[in-house]
């Protein structure tokens, strides 16, 4: 018979068992959160919090700006967009008419090039086109081939990300309406490590005021930048040091198709490109960075492309949720937190961009 003392033993080697457990699992997560190989500079104010708005749903995302108006459309409400005017903050609601046969969709994605915006669905796949003034949508392109990821850059050209059947690797390319529909795909633009699908998924940028394309890396600390006509790469590296993705793939037993055995290493988890600046928000931490800064907001690092370096970093406080996407307009930022949309106005001594004393918001800014 085991005597209580006994118990207490076998109890008490448990309990510090899962101790040192869970110890050693808070650490390794720390170690994925942090990396001291890099220093972050983090210059004061860069950007200046001037308000938040609570849209009621997380299911927004941007779909671009016209004049000094941001628009969002809605995953789940296809066929409505939310006009807000930066400076005002009024508010309006757009219906789209979708013209032509009825169209099924999976994926549906609205997008401006003003004064034309697109209807996307890649998995589909098909483009509707229509302009600003009256929104209604027409038949653009069927069928010109599957595609993951799309934005205009032009009123007739879509940059985009999708599997090449030739080799069943992820592949950017350029698709064209002038007389004919046309994709062209560039194979050769995005560098495989593991599998050419997993390990080269990152997020695709356009900035209109350079008319300069982006490709930012999710598991690697590498973005691109490309002319419109994807012929000049230039290979940039972040200020994280992971070179190569850490990805664990399995092999479907049923459909033989490749899947993520376990969640990915992020270095560069969102992006986007303002001039001649690429901002990409990185959830790693550098050394001498406080942890709990993970806790309460998301961290930007702002390069400057044209000269290959980085300049600065800066953060954009949680509004209730973790920044899921943002974008430079003009002279604003606007980030999108689960239900909230967050305006910043930008310092143009970190951004070099003019300010038009006119268009000050009424409300009183408050720092952050």
């Amino acid at each position: 018979m085991i005597g209580n003392n006994s118990y207490i033993k076998i109890l008490g080697t448990m309990g510090l068992s899962i101790g040192i457990m869970v110890i050693l699992f808070l650490s390794s997560e720390q170690q994925v959160h942090r990396n001291n190989a890099f220093t972050r500079r983090y210059p004061p104010h860069p950007i200046q919090k001037v308000y938040a708005l609570d849209l009621g749903f997380n299911s927004y995302y941007i779909a671009g700006f016209e004049t000094d108006a941001l628009f969002l459309a809605n995953h789940t409400a296809p066929r409505h967009l939310l006009q807000i005017d930066l400076a005002s903050q009024d508010t309006a609601h757009i219906k789209i008419d979708f013209q032509g046969k009825n169209l099924p969709y999976r994926s549906l994605k609205i997008a401006l090039f003003p004064p034309y915006f697109f209807v996307m669905d890649g998995s589909a796949p098909y483009v509707l086109k229509g302009t600003t003034k009256d929104w209604v949508a027409k038949p653009w392109i069927e069928d010109a081939g599957y595609f993951m990821k799309g934005i205009p850059i032009d009123s007739n050209v879509i940059f985009l990300s999708t599997i090449d059947s030739r080799d069943q690797m992820t592949a950017l390319g350029l698709l064209k309406k002038t007389d004919q529909t046309a994709l062209e795909l560039y194979p050769d633009v995005l560098t495989p490590q593991i599998d050419g699908v997993f390990d080269v998924d990152g997020t695709i940028m356009f900035d209109p005021g350079s008319n300069t394309l982006g490709y930012s890396y999710f598991y690697r600390n590498e973005f691109l930048v490309l002319s419109p006509n994807l012929d000049s790469i230039n290979t940039l590296k972040s200020i994280d040091t992971v070179t190569v993705a850490q990805i664990q793939l399995a092999t479907d037993s049923r459909t033989q198709a490749s899947q993520m055995k376990a969640p990915p290493l992020t270095v560069n988890k969102t992006a986007t490109l303002f001039q001649n600046l690429a901002l990409i928000n990185s959830p790693r931490l550098g050394r001498n960075e406080p942890s709990h800064m993970l806790m309460e907001a998301s961290i930007i690092d702002v390069y400057n492309w044209q000269k290959d370096l980085y300049a600065f970093s800066f953060y954009l406080y949680d509004e209730g949720s973790k920044v899921k996407e943002f974008r430079l307009y003009k002279h604003w930022l606007v980030a999108l937190m689960g239900s909230t949309v967050a305006v910043y106005r930008l310092d143009p001594k970190f951004f070099s961009i003019p300010i038009n004393p006119t268009d000050n918001p009424k409300e009183k800014t408050t720092g952050q």
